[in-house]
């Protein structure tokens, strides 16, 4: 045997010992992935006696109680080889008790999967193609009731169809046919790095030049085509300064490696779920040769990479779930998720991704949305956050009314009035910058959860700009109207004009004809009047002559 093969014989060994005393062992087979069937192998050490184990409920990052039962078409429990009874909870759905034989140490669980097959409906909605499919190890999991998971060692595999290749944060080992073994990790941290796989498939290496850009940085790629891979020029630069301007704005990287699990199909859910060290980001297949879609893209990638720092490493008390069946508190998430969308946009605009005129007309549409629905008129920004669980499977019907998780886009006006007000108590020596510097601090390449508080966030504004914060921050959240909202735009330089646009209406102006809708609800159809003809209008930011430009100071780039 020659030197060569001794090491891989030598590796294949010492990997098998690590699956054997591992307490938990996950073997992926999607080799169905197409016809959206996969199979799930698990064993887990065990002790004799009565045993209940869940299948993960509360999902990190989808803030609520997520986890898919629906998808679940097969189960069996052995015990050295032999089948065991089990009976599920009549009171908690994800809980399921058997009884563990006295002889043995370890459970042997076949379980099979069908994957979503719906359009829309977030993490619920579909997730494969016959190309490509993104796989959350939650979905392929049972773990011991009451467990932490980040105290159960795990070692993983998958494997994929024939041809196709796989991705994931994780440092993994490749197996034959182009699958990947990972681990051991914590069972936490293998439910935090989903698995990418795919027909056609790019990996693109990312550099930076501000502070721990030399850990590795990728964008792994999977589309329904080999056109929807072609890279436009510039691409990569552009993401490396996306890499370099995080780095000038929070100082440290709390990551080994940062993978951006980006998949471009019309036939996948789109969103994007953040993870510590990767994000599964969804979008058309068009999306990298549409000048616009590729803004999108740069919104959305921005946003998620935002989240290693503001909701990995530092995450609000109430949204932690160690055994995934602890209810979450969204009540934090105007941080949480407010916070990295300003930052995800912000980085962006830093990076060249986006100019700052593009940046200018998302804060004005945005305005202008919030100018005209009538749901901030009797619904405060904070109880978004708290029905979170509820409003992200909320259906569209009723939504201007109702409002959605708009602490997303209505807390941006928060942090750009913190910003403003920072500046003016400091005479312009900080900035929200420093309280991002501060407030997300941590070592480089290193990974670790730090939860906090709502006060210690004032703490924070209070050590960088003396003063009471509560009050100004809550006149967002508590009241009902957009009042803090607009204030927030005119703080930094700027004032909203509300309008609208449709091409109907530009037909319309000046005309005496009413515009006609044709509306369908369900299968019925109704024609609707609408008397109006004053022409289009878009919303704009424009300047007010006498404050300072707060906003172009905000957008301006901070690495060298």
């Amino acid at each position: 045997m020659n030197r060569v093969a001794l090491m891989l014989l030598s590796a294949a060994l010492l990997h098998a010992g690590a699956a054997e005393s591992a307490e938990l062992t996950v073997r992926l087979d999607a080799r169905d992935v197409v016809r959206r069937r996969l199979h799930t192998d698990l064993t887990l050490a065990v002790k004799p006696g009565p045993l209940t184990l869940v299948f993960p409920k509360w999902i990190p990052g989808e803030h609520g109680p997520t986890g898919q039962l629906d998808t679940i078409i097969g189960l069996v429990i052995r015990a050295g080889g032999r089948p065991l009874e089990w009976r599920r909870d009549p009171l908690d759905m994800y809980a399921i008790a058997l009884t563990v034989p006295a002889e043995a140490d370890r459970l042997e669980i076949a379980l099979e999967t069908g994957l979503p097959s719906a359009v829309t409906g977030f993490s619920s909605a579909r997730t494969a193609t016959a190309q490509l499919a993104v796989l959350p190890w939650n979905m392929f999991v049972l773990l011991p009731k009451g467990r932490d998971a980040d105290t159960i060692e795990t070692v993983a595999s998958v494997v994929p169809p024939p041809a196709w290749s796989a991705a994931c944060a994780l440092p993994s080992r490749p197996l034959p046919g182009g699958g990947l073994e990972m681990g051991p990790v914590s069972l936490a941290r293998l439910v935090d790095s989903p698995v990418q796989i795919g027909r056609f498939t790019k990996r693109v290496e990312i550099a930076g030049s501000a502070p721990g850009a030399e850990l590795p940085h990728v964008i792994a790629i999977a589309a329904d085509s080999a056109a929807a891979l072609a890279l436009p020029d510039g691409f990569a630069s552009g993401y490396s300064r996306l890499v370099a301007e995080a780095g000038a704005l929070f100082g440290s990287r709390p990551y080994r490696r940062y993978t951006w699990l980006a998949t471009f199909s019309d036939h996948v859910a789109h969103f994007g779920l953040e993870h510590h060290e990767s994000s599964d980001d969804r979008m058309g297949e068009s999306t990298l040769g549409d000048p616009l879609l590729r803004k999108d893209l740069a919104g959305l990638l921005g946003h998620e990479y935002v989240h290693s720092w503001n909701g990995k490493h530092r995450r609000p008390e109430g949204l932690l779930s160690p055994d995934y069946e602890k209810p979450m508190d969204g009540s934090l998430l105007w941080v949480y998720e407010g916070m990295t969308q300003f930052w995800g946009d912000v980085l962006a605009t830093r990076a060249g991704l986006l100019t700052p005129q593009d940046t200018r007309e998302l804060l004005a549409t945005s305005a202008g949305h919030f100018d005209v629905v009538v749901g901030p008129r009797w619904r405060p920004l904070a109880d978004t956050a708290v029905q979170a669980q509820v409003l992200y499977g909320s259906p569209e019907a009723w939504e201007s009314a109702r409002r959605t998780v708009d602490f997303y886009d209505a807390a941006v006006y928060l942090w750009l009035d913190v910003d403003a007000e920072i500046r003016a108590r400091t005479k312009g020596r900080a900035s929200l910058d420093d309280f991002a510097r501060r407030f997300f601090a941590g070592p480089s390449g290193q990974l670790a959860l730090r939860s906090y508080v709502e006060q210690e966030v004032y703490d924070t504004l209070a050590a960088i700009a003396p003063g009471e914060w509560r009050a100004l921050v809550r006149r967002h959240l508590d009241p009902t109207g957009t009042a803090a909202l607009t204030g927030a735009l005119e703080r930094s330089g700027r004032k909203l004009s509300a309008e609208v646009l449709d091409a109907a209406i530009r037909e319309a102006k000046g005309s005496d004809k009413p515009i006609e809708v044709l509306v369908e609800d369900g299968d019925f159809y109704r024609m609707l009047s609408v008397a109006y003809s004053d022409g289009p209008r878009f919303p704009h930011l424009t300047r007010v002559d006498d404050r300072p430009d707060l906003l172009s100071q905000v957008l301006a780039p901070r690495s060298k």
